[in-house]
């Protein structure tokens, strides 16, 4: 099984170490059922048996010895195995672009590092007892057979039945687990919608209902019920396995008898059998448990394969130096285009040509879903473009010099998402944090204490004044503002288009804002409009004035 494969390889050198330190409880543990049924033989008159007992003390040291030995091991082992696949699967996620992030999905990500590591962390030690019953009853067996061969062979007959059968019903129920694994991933997918967009499911009382009932509720339920039937079938493989333990009970008391001379062996074989019916049990009830850490490092596996899948789109993040702008960016037909899901067309933003000066103030408009928020991940190399090119002062923009163009933007997008720290800015003079803080009026609120905000529980208005103030500080020469002011008062917003966005230009930077906001239109250098996808007009401030005389429509 692959999850026996995974402990394997990840003990390395150590493993022949493992593997004996694990194997010797179990025939200790054995040895010291033989020492006890022996005991069990001799007459209370012969007095107290003292090299039994020896026997008997030294196994029990050695089990509890080595038992200790073999759980402390194992447990070194999973906790570097999950510290590396942590490391490995951040990494991993960083180095992907925003294209192949998406395509692999948050959920599937969370579970990995939470869920199916879990499992494997939780079930790894019982792998440990699994070798220590598994041996006991083989030495036990190989005991009952040094009593009696033909209790050996009666033994062996029922343990293969007791096998077949449970293997027939592990199987089914391991089946019906990663069913059942599948369906949890599709819950926690519709619950993350219920999270995600709380407001707008309660705002709509119909959607409210359909996801609850005909996702949420209906997914929950067929999950309840495959683990339901799993759970049935491996208690009906243990159920057999019972079966067949009391009918080898019953064969060494009332049948073996019969074929041995020495009228002391039944006893001892039916001690030896009463304390191998804990082992029988704490296996059986292990093997579930195995079962879902298997399923758990397939899953992972799969992940990984994923990744690998994609390492075309992977670009191995590495520290750049601080980017320039020196002429500007130039787009000439780039083009990009989501796939295509459930046999619909993919959606496509292009082919587009722009030019941006460097200092120019550069508003992007347009409707809703004119692709507006996708050209900018496009135009700051989230996303790798499908067609065309992306100059940035002249040069084309690879693979080789993405991250040095990346390191152009400060960027904050509608769905932004807030550090509690400033991870990546080194020496900030804690004053000018403190300066920016009560210039967007969050002193009041937020204290910046040790490298890190107090606090990023705010509305979200406040949030994005907090993220301003990282995009400033960041200092970068261009900068990018999907709809900043769309959650602004009116104060702020005014201050946005009138103060700050002119600032930043006096400052040198290159501003770039995504905007509905038309009455503020004749402060931008260049107004590009888009429509379905594409740049359909790109507009002087002269020209947006004079349409503005009009009436212009958000839709140009």
């Amino acid at each position: 099984m692959k999850f026996f494969r995974l402990l394997y390889e990840e003990a390395g050198e150590g493993r022949l170490q493992l593997l004996i330190i694990s194997l010797v409880p179990g025939i200790a543990m054995a040895l010291v059922i033989a020492v006890v049924s022996t005991v069990t033989d001799y007459e209370q008159s012969e007095g107290l048996q003292w090299q039994l007992l020896a026997f008997f003390v030294l196994g029990c040291a050695v089990v509890l010895f080595t038992m200790n030995r073999a759980l402390n091991a194992m447990t070194a082992i999973v906790a570097g195995y999950l510290s590396r696949m942590r490391i490995h699967i951040a990494d991993q996620v960083r180095s992907l672009n925003l294209s192949a992030f998406e395509n692999i999905g948050i959920v599937r990500i969370r579970n990995a590092v939470g869920h199916d590591l879990q499992t494997v962390e939780e079930t790894a030690p019982a792998v440990v007892g699994l070798i220590y019953f598994t041996m006991q009853l083989i030495v036990s067996a190989i005991y009952i057979g040094y009593l009696s061969p033909t209790a050996f062979a009666v033994t062996m007959v029922f343990l293969a039945g007791a096998v077949y059968f449970y293997r027939r019903s592990y199987a089914d129920a391991e089946n019906l687990w990663r069913r059942a694994s599948a369906g949890e991933a599709a819950f926690h997918k519709s619950f993350e919608h219920l999270l995600g967009g709380f407001k707008e499911v309660k705002l709509n009382s119909s959607r409210s209902e359909d996801l609850y009932a005909n996702y949420i509720v209906a997914r929950s339920e067929l999950v309840e019920d495959l683990r339901i039937r799993s759970g049935r079938r491996f208690n009906h493989g243990q159920s057999i396995s019972d079966v067949f333990f009391y009918a080898l009970m019953g064969a060494m008391v009332f049948a073996i008898p019969h074929y041995v001379t020495d009228l002391s062996v039944p006893g001892k074989i039916i001690t030896v059998i009463v304390f191998s019916s804990g082992a029988i049990t704490s296996i059986v009830r292990t093997l579930p448990m195995v079962s879902r850490a298997n399923l758990a490092v397939e899953s992972l596996e799969a992940l990984d394969e994923e990744f690998a899948r994609r390492v075309k789109e992977a670009e191995k993040p590495v520290i750049t130096e601080p980017a320039s702008l020196g002429s500007g960016l130039t787009m000439r037909r780039l083009a990009y285009r989501y796939d295509a899901r459930d046999g619909e067309r993919g959606f496509s933003v292009g082919p587009c040509d722009l030019d941006i000066d460097a200092g120019e103030l550069v508003f992007i408009v347009g409707g809703n879903g004119s692709g507006k928020s996708t050209f900018v991940k496009l135009m700051t190399r989230l996303y790798e473009p499908s067609d065309g090119v992306l100059l940035w002062d002249g040069a084309a923009v690879a693979n080789g010099n993405v991250e040095a163009y990346r390191s152009l933007f400060s960027v904050i997008f509608t769905d932004f998402h807030l550090f509690d720290r400033l991870y990546g800015i080194d020496d900030i003079d804690p004053a000018r944090v403190h300066a920016l803080l009560k210039d967007m009026q969050l002193a009041d609120k937020v204290a910046f204490r040790n490298g890190r905000f107090s606090t990023t529980d705010l509305s979200t208005g406040q949030r994005k004044r907090l993220a301003m103030i990282v995009a400033l500080l960041e200092e970068r020469p261009v900068c990018v503002f999907d709809e900043w002011a769309a959650d602004q008062d009116p104060d702020f917003r005014r201050s946005y288009y009138e103060a700050l966005l002119p600032r930043l230009k006096a400052e040198g930077r290159t501003v770039i804002a995504i905007t509905h906001d038309d009455r503020y239109f004749h402060l931008a250098d260049k107004l590009v409009w888009m429509e379905e996808g594409r740049i359909v007009r790109v507009d002087a401030p002269q020209r947006a004035l004079a349409d503005a005389d009009d009436g212009p429509p958000l839709h140009p």
